[in-house]
């Protein structure tokens, strides 16, 4: 397998699942949007992208997903048709459209778009937005110290690097919970979420 991405983007989550996981991979870290080959594996041409004996995998949750799946034996990933797997589709779809969207809005107007482009009337409502979601997870996390199944799986991976975007943006103040998550998170080895962007 081939992993096309770079820190600090969405490819730290599929690192850190390949590293949890121990699955043997090359990283192609380096001008990786010259790469002739990247838009093979990602019609966009983003990362990050995996390469899986020629057929490409795109969007970070969909790749750790598969990565967990080819390595049932380390748990990280409930069995299909369970009602964890359930939880870990709830939690992960969750973070990632009522949480990373608004955040990801913010950051990407602030930081990446042309000044003509920006929108910084959106700021408030996306933070607003963020945060009225973030009640959920505030509270799921007060109940158990992990999403799924009261231990550590991709679930976490996936959420707790949506968790430290916000952080970065000054979304979570108030949120203890979600705040010892990611601290909690950050003590594993593997952990990449210290290279999550910071906005400018």
């Amino acid at each position: 397998m081939r992993i096309f991405g770079f820190p600090p983007t969405r490819s730290d989550r599929v690192i850190w699942a390949l590293n949890e996981l121990g699955l043997a991979h090359e990283a192609i870290t380096q001008d990786v949007f010259q790469h002739p080959e990247l838009r093979h594996f990602h019609p966009l041409g983003r990362v990050p992208a995996l390469d899986v004996d020629g057929q490409g995998l795109f969007e970070s949750a969909a790749i750790c997903n598969y990565l967990a799946d080819q390595a049932p034996e380390r748990g990280l990933i409930a069995e299909p048709r369970t009602w964890e797997r359930a939880l870990h589709d709830q939690w992960t779809f969750f973070a990632l459209t009522e949480m990373e969207a608004w955040a990801w809005s913010t950051f990407r107007s602030a930081n990446i778009v042309p000044a003509a482009e920006q929108v910084p009337a959106m700021y408030d409502y996306n933070r607003n937005a963020y945060r009225a979601s973030a009640v959920a997870l505030e509270t799921a996390l007060s109940q158990s110290e992990y999403l799924v199944g009261g231990k550590f799986t991709v679930a976490d991976i996936i959420v707790s690097w949506t968790c430290q975007f916000g952080e970065n943006l000054g979304y979570n103040d108030g949120f203890e919970q979600i705040g010892a998550y990611i601290q909690r998170l950050k003590r594993r080895p593997c952990c990449t979420l210290k290279s999550v962007r910071q906005a400018a």
